[in-house]
């Protein structure tokens, strides 16, 4: 139930933003359905941690199920902190009210796919977590953090997608090599996942100390 109330606020809050989207056509401004697309994509991850959660918290060690999950996940993780850099698209007019409406909007998608991103985080490093050795699942954790960066890098500067795994496995291994030697990349990734890494530590905090706290008073 704690699972299923989380993915319950997450998608209000993916209305809410969808909502603003459907102002924003009211304008009879130009459709933009990548936002929708993109908003999308970040569910993905989402989902794919959720199950492993249920899995391993019902069946225990099932190590090559969940090895399984977290490749899928960390192919489609950085769809979620991807959304952040949408906000490169704002066109800036202070004296024009599709400026702010816009601001809010692109605010609201980044905002909603980054929480995505982070619930799938907790679920999933939670699974890693009840499987795998604890540092184990800790070092997988600071891994994925800087491979999410490198993967909206690769979606935003090489435009690539998740997809592409399938679809242009040359292409992706290409955009690696060339990506890797990159210091626009390296900067971009480290940055990225610097900020998912703090982010999830609040996170991380907030839920221990909601835990712990209702223990000690049950």
């Amino acid at each position: 139930m704690e699972g299923l109330f989380s993915l319950l606020l997450l998608f209000v809050l993916s209305l809410l933003a969808v909502f603003f989207h459907l102002i924003r056509i009211l304008f009879n401004s130009p459709v933009d359905f990548s936002l929708d697309w993109n908003l999308f994509l970040s569910w993905i991850p989402l989902i794919i941690a959720f199950l492993a959660d249920i899995l391993t918290k019902r069946y225990g060690h099932i190590p090559v199920i969940l090895t399984l999950l977290s490749v899928g996940w960390i192919a489609f993780f950085p769809n979620a902190p991807y959304m952040i850099t949408d906000l490169a698209h704002l066109t800036v007019d202070y004296h024009r009210d599709l400026t702010w409406h816009d601001i809010i909007m692109l605010f609201s998608y980044a905002e909603v796919s980054l929480f995505n991103g982070l619930v799938s985080l907790y679920w999933i490093h939670r699974s890693w977590r009840r499987v795998f050795h604890r540092k184990m699942a800790n070092l997988l954790l600071l891994v994925s953090l800087p491979l999410a960066g490198f993967g909206v890098y690769l979606g935003r500067v090489r435009r690539m997608n998740s997809w592409d795994i399938i679809h242009e496995p040359e292409a992706i291994i290409n955009n690696l090599i060339e990506s890797i030697l990159d210091r626009t990349a390296l900067v971009f990734s480290f940055e990225i996942g610097m900020l998912l890494g703090i982010l999830y530590l609040v996170l991380w905090g907030v839920i221990r100390f909601r835990i712990r706290y209702s223990r000690k008073n049950s």
